[in-house]
């Protein structure tokens, strides 16, 4: 017999907020340790650090990490997919601001549910849901309307966007083919291959010197044990308890915070039209999650 699902209590919903917040914080924490480190190097250290956080708290909670049989293809799946669009992400954060970066990759509910239509079975268009994909869309455009005339933002802008949308295609290959998993199994396969494939794309593709510095190491630890380990994990216990669309609803605040988070950190301006785009991704995620969960 499933579970019933909690409503969020007001300390879950403060846990919740502060998730939202630290995910925010993620492109300024890369961001400010580029004079140290290339991003495909950071990602491969972050990928280290996760998984020791991830490998403590399993030995912790005595879950087992190892894959059964059955479980080997869709976990190489997952972990493939999964070091793609951290890829495209890393990629795209360091050649545009922070504030389109979190924008754009915060429209993976809009995929979710343009996907979901096509490969979910009863997971349909509404008109509702519809006009918030059209919402969504037009704060996309807006947002890069604000980085014309500069091509390294346009090309950051399009790798974030392509990480949002491979963020989608994850949720529904998840909900579509890994539900009998453990979620620390999936967390495990994403920092292992995540690993192995930024190692190697960081050895071919990135010449710069390495260099130690307490900003880098602050970074790594912030993007590691908090942002893929702390917040992965406790997310998944939010899920496990409580009511999926009120978690998730939260986490619309990501673009809010990851924007304030890079004018206070890096000085960036916060332009117009970057303010109008995040107010449309979220306006559009609200509708077309108000009847998905």
């Amino acid at each position: 017999m499933q579970k019933e699902r909690k409503n969020l209590s007001f300390k879950s919903a403060s846990l919740d907020f502060l998730l939202s917040f630290l995910w925010g914080g993620h492109p300024a924490a890369l961001k400010v340790a580029l004079p140290y480190a290339p991003p495909i190097r950071q990602g491969w250290m972050r990928f280290v650090v996760s998984a020791i956080v991830i490998f403590l708290w399993s030995r912790h909670k005595k879950i087992s990490l190892l894959p059964t049989k059955s479980e080997l293809k869709p976990l190489f799946q997952l972990g493939v997919l999964f070091s793609v669009q951290l890829l495209f992400l890393n990629i795209g954060i360091s050649k545009t601001s922070v504030s389109s970066s979190v924008i754009l990759n915060s429209t993976y509910p809009i995929w979710v549910i343009t996907l979901g239509h096509f490969f979910i079975r009863g997971d349909n268009f509404t008109p509702l849901k519809f006009s918030g994909v059209l919402i969504a869309y037009l704060g996309i455009v807006i947002t890069y309307f604000d980085s014309f005339g500069n091509s390294n933002f346009i090309l950051g802008n399009s790798f974030c966007l392509a990480s949002g949308f491979l963020l989608g295609v994850r949720t529904i290959f998840l909900a579509k083919g890994s539900e009998s998993i453990a979620p620390m199994k999936l967390l495990m396969a994403q920092a292992f291959f995540g690993s192995i494939v930024f190692i190697f794309l960081s050895l071919i593709f990135e010449n710069d010197p390495y260099s130690f510095s307490i900003i880098l190491l602050l970074s790594i630890l912030y993007q590691g044990a908090i942002v893929a380990g702390f917040n992965f994990i406790v997310n998944i216990w939010l899920l496990k308890n409580y009511k999926p669309s009120q978690v998730t609803v939260i986490h619309l605040s990501q673009p809010i915070f990851g924007i304030i988070i890079g004018y206070v950190v890096l000085g960036e301006n916060i332009g117009l039209l970057v303010l109008l785009g995040a107010v449309l991704v979220i306006l559009g995620s609200i509708l077309v999650r108000k009847n998905s969960n």
